[in-house]
């Protein structure tokens, strides 16, 4: 199924002409921008329905204000894609629909085959060189993997238009709307299927006309044609992708293998994405998503990697998005996934929603080489410390999240300083965890999220011990601890506190208080009771009475 894209209901549509991340040029070797053409559109969306009685008459008024062709088949294209219907009943219900060109203008509503010849019937009456396109297309109802041959049934029909010095693609089917998966039409102009480039077109387009394998390749208007096997099995992104420039360089076929893993690299060269999330399908279209993860490498670059539980088919979709206001992303293309071998040892990724790595905001809170971090970490043995640099002071704090989406809060610690922020982790059992790190962003006085860090625990520690327990203080002061950095600590013990902080000036211990001697270490010895805690309180200036908490220890 290619060209079923609406359904027999005519409602108004409102032309995007701010083109918000998109190529502000209708073509890209005419600087001619969608703004130079409002004039023209808002002409064809203000037709009067006195004019719609006969092609020739539509077509001059259409044209009146056209100071070219190309404007002239830019008012044929918004008028058609506003006010022709797709005639879905039909399609689904394999019943014919009208396809003359008067009867469509008549009905308001056809199929592909009726919307080309329209279009092409336009052009006639303004003696612009247009033809009617037949072929296979990847639309509606494309099946990932499904091989065409010259055998099959073409499903579909489109236009190229001759207009300033060469052949152009215009697609008016697709240009008006989709069809849901409620098999419903929802109108939605597009102008990427105007003047669409052919290397984009090709993605879901391919010509085949009166089954002449060779004299249609012309109308691929590609320097070097494909074949149908190749169009076949070539990935096709959605056209949001393509006018973003997201390519994906390392799996270019819709069908990937997966021999235990594969890693699929994701580009966007034009325009840097916000936010990427993927979901993965099983074969009962269950969802998978323990089994895939997303790591940003840069500000363009993204890799996917899939790790199945078992073997199989499932199905990929990865989404996307420039803005980061917009909480429904759109599709930028479907893979299928063929997993033929598994890993010997199943671990499954962190619960997250979007990828992991720094935010997009992550230089401007203050981290001064984000960038330079990996996103992915492997740590041997269960201790794991990352130290990030800064370049001005902030709040930060930081969380540890398990497979099922539980945060550790007492295996994490934050230790700051002037120029840096170290984060400390523990993992209690071997296997994938996520490292969220949060800080407060210059004028807003809550805590987001600046960083998401993927580590590979290899080892479990013999008894996960949590961190002492800190407090915002801690951070104020830029406390940074020695010893003891385990919670629990013996009791009936001589038990060494050694800190360091370039501003407290005064510790409190086990009601002891304790004067600043010198600029290096604090390190005191204090023998513990048989129970209870110990609390480390302190203070950054002698001419205040009150001490604030920076650890607190629990006697075993």
């Amino acid at each position: 199924m290619g060209c079923c894209f609406s359904k027999s209901t005519i409602q108004p549509v409102t032309v995007d002409q701010s083109q918000n991340f998109r190529s502000k040029y209708v073509s890209s070797d005419l600087k001619i921008t969608y703004n130079d053409l409002k004039s023209i559109d808002d002409h064809a969306l203000q037709t009067p329905k006195s004019v719609e009685n006969s092609i020739n008459e539509l077509a001059d008024y259409l044209a009146k204000p056209a100071k070219s062709e190309l404007e002239t088949i830019r008012s044929f294209y918004v008028w058609i894609c506003n006010n022709i219907s797709y005639n879905a009943t039909a399609f689904f219900s394999g019943t014919s629909a009208v396809t003359e060109p008067s009867d469509v203008l008549k009905s308001k509503s056809s199929v592909c085959e009726g919307y080309a010849r329209l279009f092409q019937a336009l052009c006639v009456a303004k003696n612009i060189k247009c033809q009617k396109i037949s072929g296979f297309s990847k639309g509606y109802g494309h099946q990932l993997g499904t091989i065409l041959s010259h055998q099959n049934k073409t499903d579909h029909a489109w236009n190229i238009v001759f207009v300033s010095g060469k052949w152009r693609f215009i697609e008016t089917t697709w240009g008006a709307g989709h069809i849901d998966n409620k098999r419903t039409f929802v109108k939605k102009f597009s102008n990427f299927y105007f003047l669409t480039k052919p290397e984009h077109f090709i993605e879901d387009h391919f010509p085949y006309i009166n089954n002449d394998v060779e004299g249609s390749k012309e109308w691929q208007l590609l320097r070097k044609p494909v074949s149908l096997e190749e169009f076949s099995k070539t990935l096709k992104t959605t056209h949001v992708a393509r006018e973003w420039g997201v390519m994906f360089p390392s799996h270019t076929n819709e069908v990937v293998k997966v021999d235990r893993k594969a890693s699929i690299s994701m580009e966007s060269k034009q325009i840097s994405l916000t936010n990427v999330s993927v979901n993965l399908y099983g074969s009962s279209r269950e969802l998978c998503n323990e089994s895939v993860v997303i790591i940003k490498n840069n500000n363009s670059n993204y890799t996917i990697t899939i790790t199945p539980r078992k073997t199989g088919k499932y199905m990929l979709q990865i989404f996307g998005t420039v803005d980061e206001s917009q909480h429904v992303m759109p599709n930028l293309t479907e893979y299928s996934i063929e997993c033929t071998s598994i890993e010997n040892e199943f671990m499954p990724y962190p619960e997250h929603g979007g990828f992991y790595g720094p935010s997009n905001d992550c230089k401007l809170r203050g981290f001064a080489n984000s960038e330079s971090i990996s996103a992915f970490q492997i740590c041997q043995n269960g201790e794991f410390e990352l130290t990030m640099k800064t370049n001005k002071t902030f709040k930060c704090s930081a969380d540890i999240f398990e497979t099922d989406g539980s945060r550790s809060s007492d295996f994490v610690m934050v230790e700051q300083s002037n120029n840096s922020v170290c984060v400390r982790a523990r993992f209690v059992s071997k296997g994938y965890y996520k490292i969220t790190l949060f800080s407060e962003f210059e004028g807003s006085d809550t805590y987001s999220e600046a960083m998401n860090i993927l580590v590979l625990n290899k080892k479990a520690p013999n008894i996960p011990t949590p961190f002492p327990q800190t407090y915002s203080t801690t951070v104020e002061y830029n406390c940074h601890l020695i010893e003891p950095l385990v919670r629990n600590i013996p009791s009936h013990s001589n038990v060494r506190f050694v800190m360091f902080s370039p501003v407290i000036q005064e510790l409190l211990i086990d009601g002891k208080v304790y004067k600043k001697e010198n600029d290096q270490l604090w390190d005191i010895t204090l023998k513990t009771d048989d129970s209870g805690v110990v609390t480390v309180s302190a203070k950054a200036d002698n001419n205040v009475n009150s001490y604030s908490y920076i650890y607190q220890y629990v006697i075993d």
